[in-house]
């Protein structure tokens, strides 16, 4: 406890300092109580935490502070905030935000405070006045170099957080930019530019995290020239760690030497870059003990060479993480021009700047190749409307003028396709491999190959074979991962039909996987081959047809392993719905329906499985219907109609059981059936009323559905069921396009089986149209209303299409009834049929 009484006895005096003392006297005695506070051992043992509440609240109230006793009260603040372990309060924060805007500007120096400032709670909002006073000195280049990358450290930390001045907080962005392009020039000190500049892109990091896309479209240009210089310069007036051969003289056997670098740490390059060890103040660092700061180099660290290919690859690699960021936050459309900035066309020249794929092949440091190749993925993502133009099949041979920019766009890819497989090929470090791999899949998901010249999937396929058998499992996933999205690809490639008949090797590895083995293999490999069977069997199941009963059984089987379970239906719906019409596929549903498909559709409080097994279900054909027992038909009948009504039931089920009865309605034997049709108008009415749009959107395609089945009927119902069918159609009209569609669909269908004279119906009041213009008279017959159908509905083909055939049948049954003259400058339904 003598820590306890030291503390006390020391801030008792300290907030007591007589405010008449002279300014010298006073400086003196704050000097001497702030030292024994700041040579206490923290944390102190029995220290209550509204005492320390307490003290920073009074400390930076103290009237007899000076600019040489401030820079003592930060060192206190820091030692507190950071072994004491006490969260200050709002009301606490506040008095320490006022004592930092008053002393920062005359503090010298002021790192002490800068540093203390990065050390609160991000939840507390920053003042307008103290964040533009350390955004100034980050930026002035007066200002001192230690003074200068605290200020630098603290705005990391603060453009993290909420700030009381709207989109003002960004405003050093500009300004970080435009320096970032002025620090590439030389400088007699290249350790003081890389640590400046470190400084000045994890600022820059830091901002990109909260700032809008509409406030970086102005600063782009210049921010991504700063940040392509530094991706593969790193230091100005060094030699570039970047420096790839000549295209066509890269052996493909070329390893990558292993980097020893002490480099920040990233496991995952797409992941924001956190700072758990915050650097301590300049007061409190020892002369003769390394910092631990990573911004920091000392002497002990080894040569000059080694501290500055340290400090290179750090820039580097903060660069491509700033680059990663800024593609992630931005639409492609506004990043999309700078692509020929960052990739290349054509084989690289020996006088070309690097690019990013010159990073992804010939950086020296693994953290750094797998970061470009994170930026590349940026890119690639959400990309696949921009790529679509793309097109490698015309030659400059062909005579052309000029080069069309489809050709641009598909040398472009040519290059990037060639120089990842070049990356798989040649690269040792696993997560580098892994990361290229992942990248591959992103680019095979958004690359137009139809338009392009055959071989590509093929090639990526064959190199992907290589590490089929890597020790490291994240590879091996990666890999996986690749073959799915390459099988994926739509249209399907006759190219990868043909390598899947005459190279088996991917589908024996997955079907390896997935056999019941001790031990098994872990999980990931399972759902990711489990994915790649799926895309297989839904793209190319010619190719495996001769695998069905394998591939079935191996489903099954995954069915009772929770993990597995919603991937193996997926792979379970593609090879019932290949093989709907196949005369085992009544044997199967049986299998199902007596045992796991079943159990999981009964449990449906695991949504996404009991989802997908309602998918399964859909799959369901009218033979393989005709194959079951009467038991096993009722049963398949029941589940979806009570999954559709139950309220305890997600959307998603709800949903799902109702595509299901929408299929049952076309199929011959159940649209003869009275009691199945009224129980699936119930149960379709009830989910086209959700407030769930995909809901609607099912309900509304099965009760089209169901309208087609009453039209080939052998018997009528009552009135009020047709009425009940019009009443919803017609509430539908006024919903999305896709509900829309449909629900005009289920008029005319009924309108064509409705029984007795058509004005007996009860008043229905019909409205396609949105438009100002448009208007319905009330208590006119339903066909006078619903000649206003419009032919002209927000440009939705689909719709209009409907809609005449609606109103053709009307004028067809009742060509009696005079249709009412239509509204100035719309057709007249009478003129168009």
């Amino acid at each position: 406890m003598l820590g306890l009484d030291a503390w006390r006895k020391a801030t008792s005096r300290l907030i007591a300092v007589d405010s008449h003392l002279s300014i010298p006297a006073a400086e003196k005695r704050l000097s001497t109580l702030l030292q024994e506070l700041n040579d206490l051992a923290f944390p102190i043992e029995g220290l209550a935490e509204a005492e320390v509440h307490q003290f920073l609240g009074d400390v930076t109230q103290v009237p007899t502070l000076t600019p040489c006793t401030v820079p003592c009260v930060a060192q206190l603040c820091f030692s507190i905030l950071t072994k004491q372990g006490n969260s200050p309060t709002q009301h606490v924060v506040d008095r320490l935000f006022g004592f930092f805007s008053d002393w920062l500007p005359v503090a010298d120096p002021a790192t002490e405070l800068l540093y203390t400032l990065s050390l609160l709670e991000p939840s507390f909002a920053v003042p307008k006045v103290l964040c533009r006073t350390v955004a100034s000195m980050a930026v002035e280049p007066s200002v001192q170099q230690d003074v200068r990358r605290a200020a630098l450290h603290c705005l990391t930390g603060l453009c993290g957080r909420k700030c009381e001045f709207g989109s003002e907080q960004y405003w050093p962005l500009d300004l970080l930019s435009t320096q970032l392009l002025a620090a590439a020039k030389n400088h007699p000190d290249s350790a003081y530019v890389a640590k400046l500049v470190l400084s000045q892109l994890r600022a820059i990091h830091s901002i990109l995290r909260t700032t809008s896309e509409t406030s970086l479209l102005p600063l782009l240009p210049d921010l991504l020239a700063g940040l392509r210089f530094f991706m593969a310069t790193g230091l100005p007036g060094q030699p570039s760690a970047v420096t790839p051969l000549p295209y066509a003289s890269i052996p493909s056997s070329t390893k990558m030497k292993k980097s020893k670098s002490p480099a920040v740490s990233v496991a995952e390059p797409n992941l924001l870059l956190q700072h758990s060890q915050v650097p301590r103040p300049l007061a409190m660092r020892s002369s003769s003990a390394p910092t631990s700061s990573d911004s920091d180099m000392s002497d002990n660290e080894g040569h000059d060479a080694t501290i500055t290919k340290s400090l290179a690859a750090k820039l580097r690699l903060q660069s491509l993480l700033c680059l990663t960021s800024l593609f992630s936050a931005l639409s492609p459309r506004n990043t999309f021009c700078y692509w020929q900035s960052f990739l290349p066309d054509g084989p690289r020249l020996p006088n070309s700047p690097p690019s990013l794929l010159s990073c992804v092949l010939r950086d020296t440091n693994h953290k750094c190749r797998s970061a470009a190749l994170a930026v590349l993925c940026a890119m690639l993502d959400r990309s696949k409307p921009l790529l679509a133009a793309a097109d490698d099949r015309l030659h400059h041979s062909l005579g052309l003028a000029f080069t069309p920019f489809s050709s641009h766009l598909g040398a472009m890819l040519r290059e990037v396709h060639h120089r990842l497989l070049l990356s798989l090929g040649t690269e040792t470090q696993p997560t580098v491999l892994t990361r290229a791999a992942r990248s591959l899949a992103l680019l095979a998901a958004n690359t137009p190959y139809q338009q392009l010249s055959s071989g590509y999937a093929t090639r990526m396929l064959s190199a992907l074979q290589c590490l089929s058998q890597h020790k490291d499992i994240d590879v091996r996933v990666a890999c996986l991962t690749s073959c799915g999205a390459i099988l994926s690809i739509s249209p399907s490639l006759p190219e990868v039909e043909a390598w899947l008949s005459g190279s088996p090797w991917l589908l024996l590895w997955c079907t390896a996987l997935l056999q019941p083995t001790s031990p098994s293999p872990p999980n990931p490999l399972c759902t990711q081959a489990l994915q790649v069977l799926a895309a297989a069997a839904r793209f190319y199941f010619h190719s495996i047809e001769g695998n069905w009963v394998t591939l079935v059984e191996l489903s099954i089987y995954h069915l009772t392993t929770p993990q597995q379970q919603q991937h193996s239906l997926k792979l379970l719906e593609e090879l019932t719905r290949a093989s709907s019409d196949w005369a085992e596929a009544g044997q199967l549903w049986t299998r199902l329906l007596e045992g796991p498909l079943t159990a999981i559709l009964q449990d449906h409080r695991s949504s996404p499985q009991c989802a997908q097994a309602c998918a399964v279900l859909a799959t369901l054909s009218s033979p393989a219907m005709s194959q079951l027992k009467s038991s096993l038909q009722a049963l398949a009948i029941t589940l979806p109609l009570g999954l559709s009504r139950d309220a305890t039931a997600a959307p998603s089920v709800s949903s799902g059981a109702v595509r299901v009865l929408g299929v049952y309605c076309t199929f011959p034997s159940l649209r003869q059936d009275q009691a199945f049709l009224q129980d699936s108008q119930l149960a379709v009415l009830h989910a086209l009323a959700s407030s769930n749009q995909q809901m609607r959107v099912q309900a509304s395609w099965a009760l089209a559905n169901l309208s087609d089945a009453l039209t080939v009927s052998n018997f009528k119902l009552s009135s009020s069921f047709y009425h009940e069918i019009l009443s919803g159609a017609s509430k539908a009209l006024n919903d999305k396009d896709m509900v829309k569609c449909n629900a005009v669909r289920a008029l005319g269908n009924i309108l064509r089986v409705i029984p007795g004279p058509y004005q007996r119906v009860p008043h229905l009041r019909v409205s396609v149209s949105h438009s100002p213009h448009h208007r319905t008279t009330g208590g006119q017959s339903p066909l006078s209303e619903l000649s206003y159908l419009q032919l002209h509905l927000h440009g939705n083909c689909e719709v209009e299409m409907e809609c005449m055939l609606c109103l053709s049948l009307h004028i067809q049954q009742h060509s009696n009834i005079l249709c009412p003259v239509p509204c100035s400058g719309q057709s007249s339904p009478g003129n168009l049929v």
